[in-house]
C-alpha cells in the first residue's frame, strides 16, 4: 500500500472518531428531563369512586404517545434527553380512592428515584383531583415528588385553565402554565408550552425563576361563564394575552 493510501485512511479514521466523540458530547450536555403526573376533574357531588384503572396509565416508552411533540422526529425529542415515568389520565369522574392514588404515586415516585438525577421535570396535571382523605392531591403529589428528585431540578407544570393553584403547589414548581381555552381545545399546544419553556431555560442557563408570588384573585364565576368564548372569561382572557405575548 502506498503512503499516500496510508495517510488517507489514518486522517479518515481521525475524522471518524472526532465525529462520534462530538456526537458522544452532544448527547452528555442534553438535559436531563423526566414526565409524571395524575389528571383528573373530580366531582365531589358523585356517588361513584374513581379507581386505578380509570387513569389507564402509561409508563416507560408508552408516555410519549400522549404528546405528538415529543415524537422521535420532533425538535423538543432531540434537545433533552426524556425520562418518561408514570403518567395517568382520567375521564372526568368522582372523587379518588386513596387506594388508588397510593398506588400510582408509589409507581411514579419509585421509576423517579430509579432513574435520577434529573436536570427538568414536566409535570402534567389537571389540577382538579379529589383523593378521599386528602387535601390538595397535586400539591401532595408534587412535594412528594420534590423529596425524591430534590429542590435544584426545574420543574415545569401544565394543567387546566380551571385548575386549583395551591399555595403548595405554587412553592413546589417553577414553572406553570394553563390552557387558554375553555372549552379546552389548546390542551396539547399548552402541554407543549410547559416542555418547551423548561428546555428553554434549561438550554440558556437561567434555570430557576429568581422570584415567583401566589396571589388568590377574588374571582367567582358560575360554569356557564367559565367559557372563553363569552363574557366574564372572554373579556378576562383578552385582556391577558396581549400582556403575555409582550412578557414573552
Amino acid at each position: 500500500m502506498k503512503p499516500f493510501y496510508i495517510y488517507f485512511i489514518l486522517l479518515l479514521a481521525l475524522i471518524t472518531s472526532c465525529k462520534e466523540d462530538q456526537n458522544t458530547n452532544s448527547i452528555k450536555d442534553l438535559p436531563k428531563i423526566a414526565i409524571a403526573g395524575l389528571g383528573i376533574e373530580s366531582s365531589t357531588f358523585s356517588p361513584a369512586l374513581t379507581t386505578e384503572e380509570a387513569f389507564h396509565a402509561k409508563v416507560g416508552d408508552s408516555v410519549f404517545t400522549r404528546y405528538p411533540f415529543l415524537q422521535p422526529d420532533s425538535l423538543n425529542r432531540k434537545r433533552a434527553k426524556w425520562v418518561p415515568t408514570l403518567v395517568g389520565k382520567s375521564l372526568p369522574g368522582g372523587t379518588v380512592t386513596r387506594e388508588a392514588y397510593e398506588l400510582l404515586v408509589t409507581k411514579s415516585l419509585k421509576l423517579l428515584e430509579e432513574n435520577k438525577p434529573y436536570d427538568g421535570l414536566f409535570f402534567d396535571i389537571h389540577g382538579a383531583m379529589s383523593v378521599v382523605g386528602l387535601d390538595d392531591p397535586e400539591g401532595d403529589l408534587i412535594m412528594r415528588i420534590r423529596e425524591v428528585i430534590g429542590d435544584d431540578v426545574l420543574i415545569s407544570t401544565s394543567m387546566d385553565l380551571h385548575g386549583n393553584v395551591s399555595e403548595r403547589l405554587a412553592k413546589h414548581t417553577d414553572l406553570i402554565t394553563a390552557y387558554r381555552m375553555a372549552p379546552h381545545e389548546d390542551a396539547i399546544e399548552s402541554k407543549k408550552r410547559a416542555v418547551t419553556n423548561l428546555i428553554d431555560r434549561l438550554e440558556s442557563g437561567k434555570g430557576k425563576p429568581a422570584f415567583k408570588a401566589w396571589v388568590p384573585v377574588p374571582i367567582l364565576l358560575p360554569g356557564e361563564k367559565t367559557s372563553t368564548r363569552l363574557n366574564l372569561a372572554k373579556v378576562f382572557m383578552q385582556k391577558y394575552l396581549p400582556w403575555q405575548t409582550k412578557k414573552g
